[in-house]
């Protein structure tokens, strides 16, 4: 089988084909509560935008196609309002740092601008004491870059997509890794340490393969997680407890060529009573025979998803839209 071609210390870079750089992606989301299941699903659009020198790279993103969660639109007036308020935030820039982790929002004052309008078609439509109190949360996030920031820092696509992925693996192409993700619903995203294991030879099509494997490094107990507490409080009260378990998988697959992502599956599990688990995955949109095809199965063209729970009681909306719920 052919060799990746490496740089210094098997480094790995993403390696732009100027002037344009754009990739399509469908995007489904899955969550599991025992023998509960609730899945979201959207199509994406990434374009790299520009180089800030010697900084960062900014990309930006753009939803393609409506929201559907559990296969359906948004039909309760709550999950249409979060869904209507949150298209202020596209299209969205990011920064994003050389080794391709996320840095923070760089269209912010563009954001701003675009929330008055996005407010007056709101209150057009949506009226009632629920309807304010959501705007005045939007307002509240849209009220620092700093907030909107860690906005999209605690959402899922996010976290995993833009990671450090282009740095050197080292002469057994191996790193130890310590990552954080937002799976816990609405409190601090859930730590984790592990291993990032590149092959250094292709897979049978011919791509760039990472496996991410790790186990849950937080000392939050499984009550503090499913009480959606972001410090140990448990602890305070039984010094016993013991911290949750959990573990994670990721297998991310790169074009040889450019080194950008192709497909990407993450799934994590805590341990809360009952087991809960969180599916990611992501596929580009090819262009074969005049036809867009997606590189997974049972997965409808023109379904896009909110991070989320399609029912507000579990609590599970994360942000953007989880507001509402908090």
């Amino acid at each position: 089988m052919e060799q990746v071609e490496f740089t210094d210390h098997n480094a790995l870079k993403l390696l732009l084909k100027p002037p344009h750089f754009k990739r399509s992606y469908g995007v489904v989301y899955t969550y599991t509560s025992g023998s509960k299941e609730d899945t979201v699903k959207f199509d994406l659009d990434v374009t790299y935008v520009k180089t800030i020198i010697d900084r960062s790279r900014v990309f930006k993103l753009e939803r393609t196609s409506p929201v559907y969660v559990n296969d359906i639109a948004p039909d309760l007036v709550a999950d249409q309002l979060a869904y209507e308020c949150g298209k202020v935030f596209y299209p969205l820039q990011l920064e994003i740092g050389f080794d391709g982790s996320y840095m923070g929002v760089f269209n912010y004052q563009e954001i701003l601008s675009r929330w008055k309008d996005t407010r007056s078609s709101v209150e057009e439509y949506f009226k009632g004491e629920t309807t304010e109190k959501y705007l005045q949360l939007m307002e509240l996030s849209l009220s620092s870059k700093e907030k909107m920031d860690l906005i999209f820092r605690d959402e899922l696509f996010c976290a995993v997509f833009f990671s450090p992925v282009y740095r050197a693996y080292g002469e057994n192409f191996l790193l130890e890794t310590h990552s954080t993700f937002p799976i816990g619903g609405r409190c601090a995203p859930v730590r984790f340490k592990g291993t990032a294991e590149v092959n250094p030879l292709l897979n049978a099509a011919g791509h760039i393969e990472i496996q991410y494997t790790g186990e849950a490094d937080d000392e939050r107990t499984a009550g503090d997680l499913k009480e959606e507490q972001s410090f140990p409080i448990e602890r305070l009260i039984n010094q016993d407890a013991s911290s949750v378990k959990g573990d994670y998988t990721i297998r991310l697959v790169l074009e040889k060529e450019t080194r950008s992502i192709r497909s990407l599956v993450g799934r994590w599990r805590l341990e809360l009573g009952e087991v809960q688990e969180t599916e990611l995955k992501i596929f580009e949109w090819l262009e074969e025979e005049g036809q867009q095809q997606m590189l997974q199965e049972n997965v409808r063209k023109g379904m896009v998803f909110l991070d989320g729970n399609h029912e507000p009681k579990e609590k599970k909306i994360t942000n953007p839209f989880k507001f509402l719920w908090d």
